[in-house]
């Protein structure tokens, strides 16, 4: 004998949420938390070393004396992890949670995620699981985190075979993009942030890529000096959270169209991984870009001329265009064989459709399947830098 229940949980959830962007952003923080109505939440900071020596102790005293303004104050407390992507692992969430745990925090806290797409990431899977789910805020202070992991509520850890394979959808409570912090980057980590914007320009807005070939390319301009003209910073981290913003809001949890914002990053991914995360993840996702259009160009989806001048920006920025001499096919079809893109024998590749904007296919599918064997061959006869 079978007994049958229905169990009903449908409901209607409103995760909207504030998205601020400025400059020197620590002070917005008690505002911030009180709009949320988080304002009387224990506060636990999670950043990373480096951030930490930065902004840490500014960031703590605003919400310290924050947290003594309410009828029963509580220390925020800060928890600290080493900087790195080799860091953003299941071991290291279980090491903050513990260290959370001894300091007594329990279902009343409040998350804020301070640092760049590393912070986002490991910081909001932290809060997505914390007690069953706790409430974060994130206050960026990267261009890449700025420009990927900030908005959309996907959090993750990575492991050994595939970059964010283990996490949960959580939104943030706010969003705070702090552009004077990118002022703090080193050139490197300024480029690592434009793979992940020329992305945005090559999948959304073909006059946000002319702007960027302006600076880049026509004028010769360096990333130094990109954040050096408030104007033009300004507008790179406005443009960047409005497409994502647009995508993420149209798709919150990845059924088909928010599946663009994974141009560049079919091998992109597989070839952090199979690097073992040597390279940064911008420099990946340029070099993954850069072989979509390549593949793209097999297909139609694209022009020579536009497949070139997409690579054209990429190495004016300084990103890399080719997959490194070190580095096997075979590692990186293994890395993608187990990415979420993977698909039984078919590997799922998002398309760009000229520059500006993206193929569809049948259904309206934003992927298509292509064949392992044949990504296997496609990339055994790109060239090697």
């Amino acid at each position: 004998m079978v007994t049958r229940l229905n169990v009903e949980l449908t409901r209607t959830v409103d995760e909207s949420y504030p998205l601020l962007i400025g400059t020197d952003l620590a002070g917005e923080l008690p505002g911030v938390l009180d709009a949320a109505g988080l304002s009387r939440s224990r506060v636990a900071v999670i950043t990373d070393s480096t951030v930490n020596d930065l902004i840490g102790a500014q960031v703590m005293d605003v919400l310290t004396r924050a947290a003594q303004s309410q009828p029963a104050p509580r220390a925020p407390r800060i928890f600290v992890f080493p900087t790195g992507e080799e860091n953003k692992t299941r071991a290291t969430k279980e090491q903050l949670e513990d260290a959370m745990l001894a300091a007594g925090f329990n279902r009343d806290t409040v998350v804020v995620a301070l640092g760049g797409g590393v912070v986002s990431d490991l910081a909001g899977f932290v809060a997505a699981t914390f007690t069953r789910g706790v409430p974060y805020i994130t206050m960026t202070t990267t261009l890449v985190g700025a420009a990927d992991a900030a908005i959309g509520g996907k959090t993750a850890v990575d492991t050994p075979v595939a970059t964010n394979l283990i996490g949960a959808f959580h939104q943030p409570r706010a969003v705070l993009i702090d552009v004077a912090r990118w002022a703090t980057l080193t050139d490197a980590q300024l480029r690592d942030g434009m793979g992940e914007t020329v992305k945005h320009a090559c999948l959304a807005d073909r006059d946000f890529f002319e702007i960027l070939e302006d600076h880049f390319v026509r004028r010769g301009g360096s990333v130094r000096e990109m954040v050096g003209d408030a104007e033009l910073s300004g507008y790179i981290a406005r443009r960047n959270a409005e497409i994502k913003v647009e995508v993420v809001q149209s798709d919150v949890h990845e059924g088909n169209r928010r599946m663009a914002l994974n141009l560049g990053h079919t091998i992109g991914r597989a070839l952090e991984a199979a690097l073992d995360y040597a390279l940064p993840h911008g420099e990946c996702v340029a070099i993954g870009l850069n072989l979509q259009c390549r593949l793209g160009l097999r297909y139609g989806y694209l022009s020579e001329t536009e497949a070139t001048r997409v690579d054209t920006l990429l190495r004016a920025i300084g990103l890399p265009t080719e997959l490194p001499a070190g580095v096997s096919v075979a590692d990186i079809m293994r890395a993608m064989g187990h990415d979420k893109k993977s698909l039984g024998g078919a590997i799922r590749f998002v398309f760009q459709r000229g520059i500006g904007a993206m193929e569809t296919f049948a259904g309206g599918s934003y992927a298509r399947e292509i064949p392992s064997a044949e990504v296997r061959e496609f990339l055994e006869v790109q060239p090697r830098s």
